[in-house]
């Protein structure tokens, strides 16, 4: 592992804060235009690239204030982002169970049910897409 102070100074913090921008906004593109196809564990995937983005933000806020500098905006606004995809995917997770096993049906994207033939009860993941 890399001792915090071999990734100390601006350019770190920079670095990690236009990180966390990129991964949080990919993240927010990919909740709304890969298609999860009622599979629950895509949704989990992306809510995982979402969890990085926010760790590099808070990553980039710790360096910033170690140099006593203020903390610039991609890195605020990759966390926001971050926190917005795990939000999204949280819901999306509860959306894709309420669907598959009780067959309710909320509204959610449509590429969260795209390929599935049947969607309501009985959606078998992998299978009906």
């Amino acid at each position: 592992m890399i001792p915090y102070e071999h990734t100390a100074g601006a350019g770190w913090a920079r670095f990690f804060a236009w990180t966390s921008l990129g991964l949080g906004a990919a993240s927010l593109a990919v909740a709304f235009l890969v298609p999860l196809a009622g599979e629950i564990g895509r949704a989990a995937v992306v809510a995982f690239f979402g969890g990085f983005a926010i760790w590099f933000g808070l990553m980039a806020r710790s360096r910033f204030r170690a140099i006593e500098h203020p903390v610039s905006w991609p890195a605020v606004l990759g966390t926001v982002l971050g926190i917005l995809t795990m939000v999204i995917m949280a819901y999306a997770m509860f959306a894709l169970v309420m669907a598959i096993y009780y067959g309710v049906l909320l509204p959610m994207a449509p590429n969260w049910i795209a390929g599935i033939s049947n969607p309501g009860l009985g959606i078998v993941p992998g299978v009906d897409v």
